[in-house]
């Protein structure tokens, strides 16, 4: 999958499966759909590979590795009036 470099506030996705489908894993299209997540913190203790904290939108936590993880490419929305609305 090539060398991935995240960034704290990325948002990503959990698509490896490798610790199951769970309310803690949810796996992208799995038991729990589409729950998107915000990196948190990256650990480098040279003990693992790069564990990234993870909090999902349903409130849970979990930590992973790169390979575990996709970025997600969220679009932002324009201001077209360049203002804020009254």
């Amino acid at each position: 999958m090539g060398n991935r470099k995240f960034k704290i506030g990325d948002r990503v996705k959990y698509t490896s499966g490798i610790y199951g489908d769970r309310r803690r894993n949810p796996l992208w299209k799995g038991k729990y759909g589409k729950i998107k997540g915000t990196l948190i913190s990256a650990i480098r203790d040279g003990i693992v590979e790069c564990p990234l904290h993870i909090r999902w939108d349903n409130k849970e936590d979990n930590f992973y590795r790169l390979n575990d993880l996709e970025l997600i490419e969220e679009q932002r929305q324009l201001n077209l009036f360049g203002g804020e609305c009254e």
